[in-house]
């Protein structure tokens, strides 16, 4: 392993630093990332695999999660969750023994606990994708089931083959939930996994025609469940406009869903008279309260300029992608993400009225990455796993301290 403690992400990415400058002048500056650690790749204990003969990408899952300190990497490619210090020390190692060698740097003693001490425990992992950590350090960890505990919907023309494997803080199994519960039926495809402030685990997943929400009590009882369609989005008073379902997210204290919505609208050709394309219109996010199954307040969010691009004698404007909502602390606050220019984006955190609060600029070099995985902390840290051709990079920024005192 080699450690990089508190190198600048944006080392190298000259042109964007440049604009960047620009920016700063004008008052909007910017939020510097720091790699706190570093994985080579291979299949050792403290290492990622990602990639396959000549250089080809996997496709099973991975995963980060953080939580008191320390960080989750999950690695599907060879069927282990792996948890460092901050500082990049691994200190356990949750794996399966055909597909991994036998560890050195925590050794095979099962049953440590992870927190004070090193250790490993094995178990046989299929195919291992999202993780999700409790504050009494329960793991979360998405897992397929064999093809006889599938289950088939011949209506809807999916698999549900996915269920959520729990593990205590020492490594020791403790069962599996499906839809119903401990034990229950297998899950669709998983879009996501989160453990609330107050230990509630939300599976969200997503089916051809709806997506489909899940949230259960530290105990695993099914406590609300939705199934939300293209055709009950909430829509403005305008008519004519075309829905378009981005992200769901669960709120860190109460049974709330956060929902992105695009909305876009048919072009004319005035010439033809005929759909010459979709045109970005606005987004909001609706709030969608679990017990009342009731679609709640919503925020607009800020529009989106259009970048100007010069093409050979002649300057176009090119529309920008919509912002991505990176998540809601704990404290209510909406983090914003939006693609800007190559390798740069634009960070905006805004409270529930849709005021922004604060903006910045942050430098992701996406150009040279093959995998990205970028998440809030419930205390408004942005952290991820970043995987270029030689290492994965396991980074924060500390946007928790934009809003300090608030």
């Amino acid at each position: 392993m080699t450690h990089h403690i508190r190198y600048l992400l944006a080392a190298g990415a000259i042109a964007a630093l440049t604009l960047i400058a620009g920016c700063g002048r004008r008052g909007i500056q910017e939020l510097v990332g720091e790699e706190l650690f570093s994985l080579s790749l291979g299949k050792l204990e403290d290492q990622i695999d990602l990639f396959q003969l000549e250089g080809t990408v996997m496709t099973r899952g991975n995963g980060i999660s953080m939580r008191d300190g320390l960080f989750y990497v999950a690695n599907g490619n060879s069927g282990k969750l792996m948890v460092f210090s901050s500082y990049g020390d691994l200190i356990f190692l949750l794996y399966n023994p055909k597909t991994n060698p036998p560890p050195v740097i925590v050794g095979s003693s099962g049953n440590q606990d992870l927190v004070s001490t090193r250790g490993s425990v094995s178990y046989p992992f299929v195919d291992i994708g999202k993780i999700a950590i409790a504050s009494d350090k329960t793991v979360f960890i998405e897992e397929a089931v064999s093809d006889a505990n599938a289950v088939k919907d011949v209506a809807r023309g999916i698999t549900m083959n996915r269920v959520i494997l729990r593990f205590d803080r020492k490594g020791e199994p403790r069962g599996f939930i499906g839809q119903e519960g401990i034990g229950g039926t297998p899950f669709p495809f998983i879009v996501s996994l989160h453990s609330t402030e107050r230990d509630d685990l939300v599976v969200i997943c997503r089916q051809p025609d709806a997506w489909r929400v899940f949230w259960y009590s530290p105990e695993g009882a099914l406590m609300y469940q939705a199934e939300i369609d293209g055709a009950h989005l909430p829509t403005p008073q305008e008519k004519g406009l075309i829905a378009s379902l981005s992200t769901i997210l669960a709120d860190q204290v109460n049974p709330l869903l956060y929902l992105t919505i695009h909305y876009y609208r048919e072009a004319i050709d005035s010439s033809t008279r005929t759909q010459s394309a979709v045109e970005y219109v606005s987004s909001r996010v609706y709030t969608l309260d679990l017990r009342s199954k009731l679609y709640g307040s919503y925020v607009e969010l800020p529009p989106i300029a259009k970048r100007k691009e010069k093409v050979g004698l002649k300057t176009t404007e090119i529309p920008a992608p919509p912002s991505d909502l990176l998540g809601v602390s704990a404290s209510g606050f909406y983090y914003l993400l939006t693609f800007s220019d190559t390798n740069l984006y634009t960070l905006q955190v805004m409270d529930s009225s849709g005021r922004i609060r604060t903006t910045r600029y942050m430098v992701i070099e996406d150009s040279e990455l093959s995998y990205r995985d970028m998440h809030l902390s419930p205390t408004g840290i942005i952290y991820g796993l970043l995987c270029d051709r030689t290492k994965a990079h396991i980074s924060w920024w500390r946007s928790d301290l934009l809003l300090k005192g608030e």
